[in-house]
């Protein structure tokens, strides 16, 4: 297959794709959902050295008012809400939009690969986990997490991804996209 490589919308500062751009992405999007090829997943991490894991865990609360507020937060991706960052779903696709250099974004696609709502005598955990397709410039899987302690009463955030680059390009690039990680 020829190399891909995401669109860009070059705007002015302060603004962001519109809704309409991000949806015919993430439809589009849909139609290539093949997942990268990349061996293991997040609850079994790859061993080779050209793979960098991101592992990261935040206390950001205590108790269940704390840990409902925090899961529907996840459930409904508001915690993809952020300036420098646009998205959108279709189905199990998930277009994602960053904001690069101040007025260039950037759009990948992702495929939504499981949505967990645990609850033991522990606690409980809410998770997303998806993996870049054919259309992002990484290969990788991340899964983004609200955990609540029952012994401690503590509400954590916590994300585990890994990825690299898949072409020349963003090899290129990789330095800078750790950095925004």
């Amino acid at each position: 297959t020829p190399m891909w490589l995401p669109p860009l919308r070059l705007l002015w500062p302060g603004a962001r794709p519109s809704a309409e751009e991000l949806h015919a992405f993430a439809r589009g999007a849909s139609d290539h959902a093949k997942r990268c090829s990349y061996p293991g997943s997040v609850d079994s991490l790859p061993e080779e050295r050209l793979w960098f894991v991101n592992r990261a865990d935040r206390r950001i609360g205590r108790g269940r008012r704390d840990y409902e507020r925090a899961s529907e937060a996840l459930g409904s991706l508001e915690c993809l809400e952020l300036t420098w960052l646009a998205h959108c779903t279709h189905a199990d696709s998930l277009a994602i939009c960053s904001r690069q250099f101040g007025c260039v974004w950037l759009m990948n696609a992702n495929r939504i690969i499981s949505r967990e709502n645990d609850r033991s005598n522990s606690g409980r955990r809410r998770s997303i986990t998806w993996a870049t397709t054919q259309r992002h410039v990484l290969c990788g899987e991340e899964r983004v997490s609200v955990v609540w302690d029952a012994a401690t009463d503590d509400v954590r955030f916590q994300v585990l991804s890994f990825s690299r680059p898949r072409h020349l390009y963003s090899w290129a690039a990789y330095p800078y996209v750790l950095a925004q990680q």
